[in-house]
């Protein structure tokens, strides 16, 4: 996998020293023991699990999202489809219904059979012990060179109902350093001044923050605020199969995707929760209705 020489986020670069950087737990040895799970989520804030996932299902799903994204000519496809290579142009504003199209991007049938059927449903079974929830909007990011996510809580987003939800975010496809990975603030969700402050924001509220519901563009700011090494995926990256979930209240943000192909980071960023407690109404039903601020890209 591509290696970028620094890794930032909106251009900041992080410190990589030992004390300041690190990588993510995996947590394959225990991947099909739901206590155990539990115990390591609430350890840790998140769980990542390798090679957890269908990777043919994977595969399906990446081909249908690369191949609706190829139909509008935003992919050079001349590198073949499924390399995700962004051709720079796109025909989308000619569609009669832009809006329509985004709907049937991220609602995609085999996007469907890999975030709300399948391993990511039995994890959450044994995970959490009961009957499962996903909500019903799909967070589809297909994120471009220059793009980047904030330093973020998932709760300002979606908060109204329980808090015992969490986030599958989801390689479909290979995600290198130079793409934009994820990266995690060790112990974040520990922190219960940024919990009951920050975290008990809601971005419908009427008082978002200057980004939306991120915290922060300068991930170096709040390390040094709140302490914590930035974690990450050791070895590369995150690959295709790869299943990377973690909690409400559990401090996030991306790497720059810097590409030097000018490939686009596929991924998928959905929530699951217990189906015996309550949803928050934003998410939920054949047409969720969402935030009514712009959503920034997780």
């Amino acid at each position: 996998m591509d290696s970028p020489a620094t890794f930032t986020s909106h251009g900041v670069e992080f410190d990589r020293s030992p004390e300041k950087f690190g990588w993510i737990t995996e947590s394959s040895d225990i991947r099909d023991d739901g206590k155990a799970l539990a115990a390591r989520m609430a350890q840790d804030g998140y769980i990542f699990i390798r090679d957890y996932l269908d990777k043919d299902v994977v595969t399906a799903a990446r081909r249908e999202i690369l191949e609706r994204l190829a139909s509008v000519d935003e992919i050079e496809t001349s590198h073949g489809v499924m390399e995700g290579i962004a051709s720079g142009r796109s025909t989308r504003g000619s569609l009669p219904d832009t809006r329509a199209f985004g709907n049937d991007l991220r609602n995609g049938p085999a996007l469907k059979a890999l975030v709300h059927e399948g391993r990511v449903i039995e994890f959450y079974e044994a995970m959490l012990g009961g009957e499962v929830r996903p909500f019903d909007h799909i967070w589809l990011r297909n994120v471009r060179v220059g793009g980047a996510t904030g330093c973020h809580y998932d709760v300002v987003y979606m908060g109204r109902g329980t808090l015992n939800l969490y986030t599958s975010w989801i390689p479909i496809g290979d995600v290198p350093y130079s793409d934009g990975a994820l990266v995690i603030l060790e112990n974040s969700h520990t922190h219960d001044e940024l919990r009951q402050g920050y975290g008990a924001t809601d971005v419908d509220s009427g008082k978002p923050n200057p980004w939306g519901g991120w915290f922060s563009k300068d991930p170096m700011a709040v390390q040094e605020q709140y302490g914590g090494r930035w974690l990450t995926a050791d070895d590369g990256g995150f690959r295709l199969g790869d299943l990377l979930v973690f909690g409400m209240f559990t401090m996030h943000c991306s790497l720059d995707n810097v590409s030097p192909v000018n490939r686009i980071r596929i991924t998928s960023d959905t929530r699951y929760q217990l189906a015996s407690e309550p949803a928050d109404e934003r998410w939920v039903g054949e047409n969720p209705i969402g935030p009514e601020i712009n959503k920034k890209p997780a």
